[in-house]
């Protein structure tokens, strides 16, 4: 019989396995993880329509025992107008409200955040299925049932049949979108994610995707710590680099900007990164300095920042779609 906690979960991204039966885990882990689960939820959020990255709001999430989960609400809609609504407009609060009517789309916030649910699953499998989240072109692709859905083939010729829709998902994502939340997985703490089966709609709803220690290397890419990147980049040179904006924290009043494969963090020379809100989750040009300062105040950082004085939209090159 369903306790009480799991009728009210809308949806689930846990870590299982011996590491974590007691549900803690490491504070430095645990939040490695949480930003991760924040900046994956909002990228699929805005796929589902970019009119939604207006809304500011903070992500609520709930850690039980047994093993490591981040718990969304099925109430999600009513948590961020009452209890999450930290720091919202007036605006915001009524177009959230508007949600919460099923104003969107014959849509409410929590058939989005189900869908969002749904989203992460495909792609995962789709990665998993080719081996790689760095695919941008698909061949002998396949049409079926109405066009909604296409048949897809790895380099072994294997095929599985996917959503189009969350095929452009895979196509539009960040190769290193996962990493976060797969960097700790390990022989003995796997991550699971799924949707409440008491709110199942279809056999899909019903199957929960897992990624194991065999295949954490599709999403997470090890970094050689020893070795300066981009060395190229030189401290305090002007730079202009074509890459995609990944994302935005609006606290540390930065953004992530992937450039041949890497995440840089990226500051405004002035304002606040509100004023590129726009931008987020598109190709664009940057356009500023190099900053290679240390905390101790040495020119010496092998991972180099950008101080950008601006930020172009790159309208040739708007997320990839199936259909390019």
């Amino acid at each position: 019989m369903p306790t009480k906690e799991d009728t009210e979960v809308l949806a689930f991204i846990k870590y299982e396995g011996e590491l974590v039966e007691s549900g803690y885990m490491d504070a430095r882990k645990s939040a490695e993880a949480l930003v991760g689960i924040d900046e994956i939820v909002r990228f699929f959020i805005f796929q589902e329509d970019p009119k939604l990255q207006e809304l500011q709001f903070e992500l609520p999430i709930k850690i039980r025992k047994g093993s490591w989960e981040a718990l969304i609400p099925q109430n999600i809609e009513q948590w961020l107008i009452t209890a999450g609504g930290l720091g919202l407009t007036t605006y915001a609060t009524t177009a959230l409200k508007k949600l919460a009517e099923n104003d969107f789309k014959d849509k409410g916030l929590k058939d989005i955040f189900k869908s969002v649910f749904k989203g992460i699953k495909w792609v995962i499998r789709i990665a998993t299925h080719f081996g790689s989240m760095a695919k941008t072109k698909i061949d002998n692709i396949r049409f079926e049932q109405n066009n909604e859905w296409v048949s897809i083939a790895n380099d072994t010729g294997d095929r599985i049949l996917v959503p189009k829709k969350y095929l452009d998902f895979y196509l539009n994502c960040p190769d290193k979108l996962f990493s976060k939340v797969t960097n700790i997985i390990e022989q003995n703490r796997e991550l699971t994610i799924g949707i409440n089966k008491a709110l199942a709609e279809d056999e899909d709803d019903l199957k929960d995707v897992t990624i194991t220690l065999k295949q954490k290397y599709i999403f997470t890419t090890k970094e050689v710590e020893d070795d300066i990147l981009f060395p190229e980049l030189i401290h305090n040179t002007y730079v202009e680099l074509d890459g995609h904006v990944t994302r935005g924290n609006e606290s540390a009043n930065t953004i992530g900007f992937e450039y041949h494969g890497h995440i840089l963090t990226c500051f405004p020379a002035q304002g606040n990164i509100t004023m590129y809100k726009s931008l987020l989750f598109t190709n664009c040009i940057i356009k500023g300095y190099v900053e290679r300062l240390s905390d101790n105040g040495e020119i010496n950082e092998k991972r180099p920042r950008i101080r950008f004085i601006d930020l172009i939209q790159i309208k040739e090159n708007t997320p990839r779609n199936l259909f390019t």
